[in-house]
């Protein structure tokens, strides 16, 4: 029922970031938010900011050229996308961090099969990326060229591709022997 709830509080946690159009309070729910991570704040900050920093950094940038190329107004509309963007993957963080996604989702059987689902996918992708890291990690005596690199990324970049594609089509044939896309 914990998990439930917080589940819950977390979509509300989220609506309330959605809708917000104040710096102020969204600086406030990321104290709040903070704050509720306890003693784990700070590895809960560098989580959070390692995962939006490139993305902030690239939509920041591209703003802020369109906006002084057409002389619009900029700063106050960064500082609200970015603490929004902030405020969103903190309280997801949050929220993976103290709650149990399978108990939290346990109320519906579609959400818990979809949930089983995804999970087994990222699992089977990691496990592949980690092969592959490993054999070429096992094969290599001296550092790669560059041409080298460009070919094992794009070979990787392949493997995965098709592999969505098959296991798309796979999940998409389990999902529909259990009723998910009847139209009735």
């Amino acid at each position: 029922m914990r998990d439930r709830t917080l589940f819950g509080l977390y979509l509300l946690g989220l609506a309330v970031i959605l809708a917000s159009h104040s710096s102020y309070l969204l600086l406030f729910f990321a104290f709040i938010l903070l704050l509720l991570a306890r003693s784990q704040w700070l590895k809960m900050l560098k989580k959070s900011f390692k995962a939006i920093v490139f993305f902030n950094i690239a939509i920041t940038l591209g703003y802020l050229i369109i906006a002084l190329v057409q002389q619009k107004p900029w700063l106050d509309y960064l500082l609200l996308f970015n603490l929004r963007v902030f405020d969103l993957t903190l309280t997801t963080m949050l929220f993976s961090h103290y709650v149990n996604i399978a108990l939290a989702l346990s109320f519906s059987k579609t959400l818990s099969f979809l949930l089983s689902i995804s999970l087994s996918q990222i699992y089977s992708y990691q496990k592949s990326y980690e092969n592959f890291m490993l054999a070429l990690k096992s094969r290599l005596i001296k550092k790669m060229s560059e041409r080298a690199q460009k070919e094992f990324i794009t070979s990787v970049f392949g493997y995965f591709f098709t592999k969505a594609l098959y296991d798309s089509e796979e999940k998409s044939l389990a999902l529909k022997a259990r009723g998910f896309f009847d139209k009735s």
